[in-house]
């Protein structure tokens, strides 16, 4: 089936613009590596009001912290709310949004663009060719050196461009390819999102959940495990209430002392069931931290997945629409699961199978 009229036209009027805009910006490019030690301040570019897209850009940030140490790194992002999840990675500086708003008020985008050319960057990264937005910013922000991929219809004015890695790569691992801008082709990078929680940010998330779990009238059995779930995700990813609930009830036989935890939503505001202890919290930040003290993470393809891998928890991920090559988890610890037309009960045999490696 094809796209839409409506979408066909949009996409013929962005493919034009990319075009005329690339005709009168055209990117003179320098292929030498770019000199490391005039790099000490940095700005990642990702206006993106996701949080899995925003947790995709923790392995360059940590990159960029692992080659550059003593620099210094500012991230531009779409949303406020996920901001707090990289603001925690050492070399971070300074996360500044760009709320959709400003596109209805002229006068005040204008006012956000003349701040944002108040710094001058010795490294701007455009991690998203893809993106309009970040392609945009690229053009206005001020930087001695600026990178990103090499693309039909990348328009940016770039310093440095990368060959834009192929479409099997996933997206959360696409933008460690631009380290090779400086001279490294090695795979020694984190190959891994990381929010970076700290040992007292774990021990105040344990205390809490504690807490939380006591006004429940709950307290976990010596040698029990405790597994969250989340059921939420959008539109076509979104699995079925009655197809948790099989699931639950075979995880329940498999695992009978067991402490299932439904992490609840602004769209899923109910619990599963009465047995289900439940948990909401909207910090992002706090949340990764609450989840870092479970066993075992299971949802579907949706941003709190990223965001439990990110924060170190065992994560099983339940695909059921989109490629778990591409949007699936990271590390060996964690399982992506494309649940398909499989029973319920079959999927919890093979999460069974999991925990017990994982879960010593």
């Amino acid at each position: 089936m094809g796209l839409p009229l409506h979408a066909y036209i949009r996409r013929k009027i962005k493919d034009g613009a990319d075009a005329l805009l690339k005709f009168f910006f055209p990117m003179h490019l320098c292929h030498d590596p770019i000199p490391t030690e005039s790099i000490h301040r940095i700005l990642v570019i990702r206006l993106n009001y996701r949080i899995g897209n925003i947790l995709f850009t923790t392995p360059l940030l940590r990159a960029l912290e692992q080659r550059f140490p003593h620099a210094t790194i500012d991230v531009l992002m779409g949303a406020a709310y996920p901001s707090s999840l990289i603001q925690g990675l050492p070399n971070v500086e300074k996360v500044f949004d760009f709320p959709r708003k400003l596109l209805k008020h002229p006068l005040q985008a204008y006012r956000y663009i003349r701040q944002l050319r108040t710094t001058h960057y010795d490294l701007i990264l455009n991690p998203n060719s893809g993106s309009a937005s970040d392609r945009g910013a690229t053009w206005l922000a001020k930087g001695t050196y600026k990178l990103g991929f090499e693309t039909a219809t990348n328009w940016s004015p770039l310093t440095h461009a990368i060959e834009a890695p192929d479409g099997e790569t996933h997206e959360a691992l696409k933008a460690l390819k631009l380290m090779q801008a400086f001279g490294n082709h090695s795979n020694d990078f984190p190959q891994r999102m990381d929010i970076a929680l700290s040992a007292q940010e774990r021990f105040n998330a344990n205390v809490e959940l504690k807490k939380r779990l006591a006004l429940q009238g709950v307290t976990l059995e010596d040698g029990g495990i405790m597994i969250g779930i989340f059921r939420d995700a959008r539109f076509e990813k979104k699995i079925e209430t009655l197809w948790w609930s099989a699931w639950y009830e075979a995880m329940r036989t498999l695992h009978p002392n067991a402490l299932f935890i439904d992490i609840l939503s602004p769209e899923v505001t109910q619990p599963l069931n009465e047995t289900v202890c439940t948990l909401n919290e909207s910090n992002l930040r706090k949340l990764g931290g609450l989840l870092s003290q479970m066993d075992l993470f299971v949802c579907g393809d949706t941003g709190p997945m990223h965001l439990a891998t990110a924060s170190m928890v065992p994560t099983v991920a339940l695909f059921k629409s989109s490629a778990p090559i591409l949007y699936g988890t990271l590390g060996k610890q964690n399982l992506s699961l494309v649940i398909a037309n499989r029973p319920p009960e079959e999927i919890a045999t093979l999460v069974t199978t999991h925990l017990k490696r994982v879960v010593h």
